[in-house]
């Protein structure tokens, strides 16, 4: 063996764990998947496995728990959510148009897919640590985006604004009847009304 070859040992372990980490992936798919049909309260770790066309065994080896696969499946759609949110919003300098893409886009998807919003909504403080981490998430996003309006505002506007889009999401929950266009424009027209009267009082 010469000195540049790669013994086997060290490509082994890469080729496992990325085996691993599909059959991962493959089973918050399979979840995602499952309560969307399903519901929360109705969906078991058997029917998680088998809609992963995997083994009860194999479910453990990743996630002890249903808690446990909902808790990451959460912070896996938020950061599917935060990727869309950045792709909308290349190109756009405005704040206000900011503002107003992270919201529609939230409110989107949590009319996409209602079951895996109503486990952080639905469930009170069995997953409020979950719900306080992914606001903080968009909190620092939103933040960030309307800072070249208002300054040292922006982070009151962006936690009032994601506290805001939190009690509209409850709201389109439990109102399946509310049309999500009405519910949009609603929120959006409250927060740029709130964003406007902050960037005024900023004004010399």
């Amino acid at each position: 063996m010469t000195g540049n070859a790669r013994p086997i040992r060290d490509t082994a372990p890469n080729r496992f764990e990325r085996r691993r980490e599909k059959t991962r992936v493959d089973l918050l798919e399979a979840a995602e998947r499952v309560i969307a049909r399903k519901g929360y309260h109705n969906t078991r770790i058997a029917d998680i496995a088998s809609e992963a066309d995997v083994g009860l065994g194999t479910f453990y080896l990743h996630f002890k728990t249903k808690n446990e696969i909902f808790i990451e499946l959460i912070d896996y759609g938020a950061g599917k959510l935060r990727e869309e949110l950045i792709k909308a919003k290349e190109g756009v300098e405005d704040p206000a148009e900011k503002l107003r893409i992270t919201i529609n886009t939230i409110l989107d998807a949590a009319a996409e897919a209602p079951e895996s919003f109503r486990i952080v909504f639905g469930h009170g403080p069995a997953f409020l640590d979950l719900m306080v981490r992914v606001h903080e998430i968009f909190i620092n996003d939103l933040r960030e985006d309307l800072e070249p309006a208002i300054g040292a505002k922006a982070d009151a506007v962006a936690h009032l604004t994601i506290g805001m889009l939190s009690q509209a999401i409850t709201w389109l929950l439990e109102r399946e009847n509310l049309p999500l266009a009405d519910l949009k424009e609603t929120t959006v027209n409250f927060a740029l009304g709130g964003l406007e009267r902050a960037a005024r009082t900023d004004a010399p």
